[in-house]
């Protein structure tokens, strides 16, 4: 499954890049990726609302979901969002044979 992963460094984050400037965070992510069996597509630092924006493959969005919860609780990042990428062709096709199936209150 492949998702987008969007995060904000904390202070505590920010003061770690400061302090390895030079410290290769693509390679720890490439490893991090394939220690839960997955594999990272791409890694961006932006400017804006997210610090970070992350293509990768994982299992399973509970194991991209637990993994998120122990880079949180390294104190790191301030906030973590992932997305599910989807097939919306796919999505439209099934929901184009549930049209008429929800009736609305009253209906």
């Amino acid at each position: 499954m492949k998702f987008i992963v969007l995060a904000k460094y904390s202070k505590q984050g920010t003061d770690g890049w400061l302090e390895n400037p030079d410290e290769d965070r693509k390679a720890m992510v490439s490893g991090l990726a394939q220690k839960i069996g997955g594999n990272l597509i791409d890694i961006s630092y932006t400017r804006g609302i997210y610090d970070v924006v992350v293509s990768v493959e994982a299992p399973s969005s509970d194991t991209l979901t637990a993994l998120k919860l122990t880079m949180i609780k390294t104190g790191a990042f301030e906030e973590i969002t992932i997305l599910e990428d989807i097939n919306l062709n796919d999505i439209a096709k099934k929901g184009a044979e549930m049209i008429g199936l929800y009736k609305a209150p009253g209906n």
